[in-house]
């Protein structure tokens, strides 16, 4: 789910449209990938099996209504903790990374390790490129950030 928060919030960042449509299109891709599957013959998954895989929950929901709720000071926290970068600098998609992670530690939804660990991974997928500059910088700012809420 967190895969989807993260491209959600990179199409929010870019403007491909308004979070509604971009929630919308979300949903509606989910739900096709769930009728490709129950409708794959040779997939065999019993629907609770497809409903865990293809749907979409409230922590998606939930999460990335907080998330543009709390923008400014999500942004802000991590503002605080670059040393030589500003926030437009930094790749859009570890922007919304790190938006995410920051986002679980200050609710506390999430232990630190944790989110950490999870936003770490989503670099690896994502944006490291093989050098592990992306993941390393991620690790040592949101490791900052998650001293700080601590």
């Amino acid at each position: 789910m967190r895969e989807l928060i993260v491209q959600t919030l990179y199409n929010i960042e870019v403007g491909v449209a308004e979070k509604e449509e971009i929630i919308a299109f979300t949903s509606e891709f989910v739900a096709d990938l769930r009728k490709e599957a129950a409708d794959d013959p040779t997939i065999e998954l019993d629907e609770k099996v497809l409903d865990d895989a293809f749907t979409i929950g409230d922590f998606y929901f939930t999460t990335l209504e907080g998330i543009t709720d709390s923008i400014g000071k999500i942004d802000q926290l991590i503002v605080d903790h670059l040393e030589g970068w500003s926030l437009s600098r930094l790749n859009k998609v570890d922007k919304a990374i790190l938006r995410l992670a920051v986002y679980e530690m200050m609710e506390g939804t999430t232990p630190i390790k944790v989110a950490i660990n999870e936003a770490i991974e989503l670099t690896k997928n994502f944006t490291d490129i093989g050098d592990k500059k992306a993941p390393n910088f991620n690790n040592k700012l949101l490791d900052k950030i998650g001293k700080s809420l601590s």
